[in-house]
């Protein structure tokens, strides 16, 4: 195997073969530069003095200098005894929790009743016991974004296990009690690793801050690597001499480039060319982030996005620059890119807000007042507490076969809010994408009371299912008093405030819904299932059109005549007639988009969970019927988003260019057919 090498001193990575002395030593000057902040890496004061600041804690340091100063040079430092760290209400809480865990997994394993599945449970206990060591681990450190991203996976991984309790306790007769408890306890692990994380933010010090890197502070460096390699590519100091058959695409590039930014009067970035003024400027952000510390970000949040732009213009202005495009400038393009996106603010700063009491978010923990998304994070983890608390009592009236489907139902629902908590979590904005993903749940909601009203049945046309007996509390018609799924749905979908954007989407929305209905009524195909799809239509344009002129959009609103214009547009289709949507329904498609494929998400992990709790679970009360009414029940919220089923995305992988030139010139197709020797 050949030798790599990725030593700054060598000509490439994939070669032994040394740079020459001048190459080794512009290394070693950017290398003393950069970590001793030096301006002139010859003059041996500026290193002695820098070298001196750099370790000024060590003792030698410290004894070098009193040297200087005509002192004896060994002295014994001052030993200070540390005091114990006092634990923190969390970690009182966080043993607790981990303790009720163990005291409940060794009920599900000790219990005679549960014999028969104490393999299974051993595997739940192994793999739960190892995620929630992990996840305290990472919950610590939530300032570094690998780390904050492992602990939410593990937030999730515990979700997961605390509803498949629930639904193999809700179809085990008699156990349904012990199950819930030990969920119980996986809640609050999960609970207390979300305080963790904002009590990691808050310790450090990031209290007025919302600004957290994309990238950790060790791949920084990394990346800044990656752009100076690609800048030697394309300006040809990488002692790889081309081949006698290659074509100089770099050097071309990079002359093109130059000249363009000369004529375009840009000027300014033709020094990010350099290495020396690359290196410097990365170097010094790298330096500012002060080792990912809470100050050092702080920092960085107020003057990260001025200094990067002339990266940005750089990009932009080159992306178009040179014709034909260039590998080598495309690679050193990307590189700035990559290098760039790392100092993108992250989300995250939500989680101080669960941390901390509300008391103290006026001056301590920020400079504004809460975001309306912070209240609807801070509501939502409110009524989701309250939810499953009804939700523990639910059965307790008695375990006939449609409470459990109900049950089983309703537990799914209170997991679904668990994933709404999490997005609000991660995002950063009043309704980006992960607050969209989060109101994809709303729609399963929706789905459940329209179904509970009429039937709890969810179109599986089984006989004598009564709809859910569900308290006043839990749903409640009265909009003056909403119970807990109502509010969940209120929180859920937000009012969207009217732009330029919107306005002009739901104008051209409306006008291909107008022309829906039109064909729709003039080849008399408005009835569809039994209804009347034209007057549907209609009755949501008016909608619509109220909200545009209240200058406030309310999202089912959308979806609803989304959802009725896909309909209305397939039955064109089944009688070849097509109108064709204006190009500003695009904007709307990638809005719902986001929706529609965390509902087929959930879907898809419905379908997998099957076999795992029949291998659990007495079949009782019609396993088969109540993973058939779990996949009718996100069917039914994905046709209230968009009127459509999801659809299976595979990669499609092109042939090779043999292949292509053989169709091209023999016609042969892709198996081979065709050439003179394929088998009849």
């Amino acid at each position: 195997m050949a030798f790599q090498n990725n030593n700054s001193f060598y000509g490439s990575s994939g070669s032994g073969i040394p740079a020459s002395g001048n190459q080794q030593r512009l290394a070693l000057d950017n290398l003393i530069r950069r970590e001793l902040k030096v301006g002139d890496p010859n003059d041996p004061k500026q290193i002695a003095d820098a070298l001196l600041n750099r370790f000024k804690d060590d003792p030698r340091a410290g004894a070098i200098t009193q040297e200087a100063r005509g002192l004896p040079f060994l002295q014994s430092a001052n030993v200070q005894a540390l005091m114990p760290q006092a634990a923190t209400s969390s970690d009182a809480e966080w043993q607790q929790a981990k303790d009720d865990v163990e005291r409940d997994l060794q009920e599900l394993m000790t219990n005679t009743l549960l014999k028969d599945v104490t393999p299974e449970i051993q595997g739940w206990a192994q793999a739960i016991r190892f995620a929630i060591q992990e996840g305290g681990n990472s919950a610590r450190f939530a300032l570094d974004p690998r780390q904050r991203d492992k602990a939410f996976a593990v937030r999730r991984q515990l979700g997961d296990y605390a509803r498949l309790a629930r639904l193999v306790g809700a179809l085990t007769p008699t156990m349904s009690a012990t199950y819930r408890k030990f969920a119980q306890s996986l809640d609050e692990v999960s609970a207390i690793l979300l305080v963790m994380m904002g009590e990691a933010l808050a310790n450090a010090g990031f209290n007025g801050g919302r600004f957290l890197l994309q990238a950790p502070y060790s791949e920084l460096q990394v990346r800044r690597d990656a752009a100076i390699y690609a800048l030697r590519n394309l300006v040809g100091s990488t002692q790889e001499a081309y081949g006698s058959n290659d074509w100089p695409r770099g050097l071309d590039a990079y002359r093109s480039l130059f000249r363009v930014l000369e004529n375009q009067g840009q000027g300014d970035l033709r020094t990010l060319l350099v290495e020396n003024e690359l290196s410097r400027t990365m170097d010094e952000l790298i330096q500012r982030a002060a080792h990912g510390r809470a100050e050092g970000l702080r920092a960085l949040g107020s003057t990260a996005q001025l200094d990067l732009e002339r990266f940005r213009r750089l990009i932009i202005i080159g992306r178009q620059a040179v014709s034909p495009e260039s590998p080598p400038l495309t690679a050193f393009l990307e590189s700035l890119a990559l290098f760039t996106d790392a100092f993108e603010a992250s989300g995250g700063f939500r989680l101080m807000r669960i941390a901390r009491p509300p008391i103290l978010f006026y001056g301590l923990y920020g400079t504004t007042t809460l975001q309306p998304a912070d209240r609807r994070l801070l509501d939502l983890i409110i009524q989701r507490g309250l939810l499953a608390d009804e939700l523990d009592c639910y059965m307790q009236c008695g375990c006939t076969t449609d409470n459990v489907r109900c049950q089983i139902i309703l537990d799914k629902i209170l997991y679904d809010v668990d994933r709404a908590i999490d997005l609000y979590a991660l995002g950063k904005d009043e309704f980006g994408q992960p607050e969209r993903r989060a109101a994809a749940y709303s729609f399963l909601i929706e789905h459940f009371l329209d179904s509970s009203v009429s039937g709890f049945d969810l179109n599986l046309n089984l006989q004598g299912i009564q709809k859910c007996p569900l308290s006043s509390s839990l749903s409640n018609s009265n909009p003056n008093q909403p119970g807990i799924l109502e509010t969940i749905q209120d929180r859920l979908r937000p009012s969207l405030s009217i732009d330029d954007q919107i306005r002009r989407a739901v104008t051209e929305l409306t006008a291909f819904a107008t022309a829906v209905r039109d064909n729709l009524n003039n080849n008399n195909l408005c009835t569809v299932d039994g209804s009347d799809l034209c007057n549907e239509i209609n009755t949501r344009i008016t909608t619509l059109t109220t909200d545009i002129s209240d200058n406030s959009v309310q999202m089912n609103n959308i979806t609803a005549l989304f959802s009725a214009v896909q309909r209305g547009q397939a039955r064109l289709r089944q009688n070849q007639i097509d109108v064709v949507p204006p190009s500003g329904l695009d904007s709307f498609e990638s809005f719902l988009g986001i929706i529609q494929q965390e509902l087929c998400i959930q879907k898809a992990m419905e379908e997998r969970w099957g076999n795992l709790v029949k291998s659990m679970a007495p079949n009782c009360y019609g396993l088969d019927d109540v993973f058939n009414m779990l996949g009718r029940l996100v069917d039914g919220a994905i046709a209230l988003v968009s009127g459509s089923t999801c659809t299976l995305s595979v990669p499609s992988i092109p042939p090779h260019f043999e292949t292509s030139l053989d169709s091209i010139v023999a016609d042969v197709d892709r198996i081979g057919r065709g050439r003179p020797n394929f088998p009849d």
